[in-house]
């Protein structure tokens, strides 16, 4: 389909134009019911002096256009048909229907015109300026389409009443002309402000996301992608009050990765860095409990927050690590107690309570971690 309206250069246009044609279309079930209403007044009204032949054939055209904008709008509706076509082919398919409508009301100022009753000439000027009137806030979300169905439909009616040739009829010719303009200028600011206001709240929802994205990023370690020190400080502290509240357990898991040092130095920054990476989505993956944390708290060092967990629970979780980290196989040339790199953790358990923070937790966790290292590391050392 030949576009209607032009294609827009960037992300944000592309998204106003996209809430433009979701507003038009939202609007066009109320324009259909009144064209559908309109159009019967009109021939009701033009009846006993216009003939059924006449009238029938105009109110026969002007329904079938509102059933294929009906038509139009069920496709739209439904989000399986609507994605099928782009938003620009939805806009030129809502215009074409502004059209096609404004070419049947702009006949009617012909084919329904009294030649003689000016009561009925005027009656039908005020039904089509009407029907102008009415159009503007329900088509003025796309630019164009205002203007393709109040041009036809005020022409024809201007220019009849133009030739009719006395000084009463050259007057409300000037007067619809002057109502046409006033409306298409009208459209057009409402068009503007429409769109200004929609570019806002787009701007105002971007500008959100991106701060949001902003503080995310920075509670996200960048090299292994799970969270960070500060992250981690914040969870721990809540969780700690939390459990403070409930009266709850909650338990720390630190673990270090042994003898890392020697690791980097035989085999470079690069090949550290992969290990690191595989370690930390390896904790990642045990993390299986809302409130569960883990985090990279240092540079071969990495924590797990265990909300309402005991310290064998958390052990047992702490194991479970311990034997998928040794599961990975990453050769370890440089260590003294095995050929692949393992890990060293330590478990502790507290009863969080008036008074305390969270630094007993970490201090015992820390020692129990302690402990596992002096204890020849690849182990798991657990305590309340």
């Amino acid at each position: 389909m030949t576009d209607l309206l032009p294609r827009p250069r960037t992300r944000r246009a592309r998204e106003a134009l996209a809430v433009q044609i979701e507003q038009a279309y939202a609007q066009l079930r109320t324009s259909l019911t009144v064209n559908i209403l309109n159009g019967l007044i009109v021939v009701l009204i033009f009846w006993d002096v216009l003939g059924p032949r006449r009238l029938l054939a105009w109110l026969l055209a002007l329904y079938a256009v509102t059933l294929l904008r009906y038509l139009v709008l069920r496709e739209f509706e439904a989000p399986a048909k609507r994605s099928r076509q782009s938003h620009l082919d939805w806009g030129s398919l809502f215009m074409l229907g502004a059209l096609a409508s404004g070419l049947v009301w702009g006949t009617a100022g012909i084919v329904l015109f009294h030649p003689t009753s000016v009561a009925h000439q005027i009656f039908l000027a005020f039904v089509l300026g009407g029907m102008i009137a009415g159009a503007l806030p329900l088509l003025s979300a796309i630019v164009p389409a205002f203007p393709l169905f109040a041009i036809p439909v005020a022409i024809p009616i201007m220019l009849e009443l133009a030739t009719a040739g006395t000084r009463l009829h050259l007057t409300m010719a000037l007067l619809v002309l002057i109502f046409l303009v006033a409306m298409l200028v009208s459209s057009a600011r409402f068009s503007r402000v429409f769109r200004e206001s929609i570019e806002l709240r787009i701007k105002l929802s971007s500008s959100i996301k991106e701060k949001e994205q902003e503080a995310l990023l920075a509670r996200i370690d960048t090299l292994t992608g799970i969270a960070n020190r500060r992250l981690f400080d914040e969870a721990l502290a809540s969780e700690w009050r939390r459990a403070q509240r409930t009266e709850t357990r909650l338990s720390l898991l630190i673990a270090d990765i042994d003898h890392f040092k020697r690791y980097n130095d035989q085999l470079g920054h690069p090949a550290g860095d992969a290990c690191l990476k595989k370690v930390a989505a390896s904790m990642a993956t045990a993390a299986r409990r809302p409130g569960d944390l883990a985090a990279r708290i240092g540079g071969e060092e990495f924590a797990f927050i265990l909300p309402n967990t005991g310290y064998r629970d958390a052990g047992a979780i702490a194991e479970r690590i311990r034997e998928d980290i040794l599961a990975l196989q990453i050769p370890h040339p440089a260590s003294p107690i095995s050929d692949c790199v393992t890990i060293s953790l330590g478990v502790a358990e507290l009863r969080p309570k008036a008074g305390t923070s969270p630094q007993a937790l970490i201090q015992a966790a820390d020692d129990a971690l302690y402990r596992a290292k002096s204890q020849g590391r690849n182990q798991v050392v657990a305590t309340a």
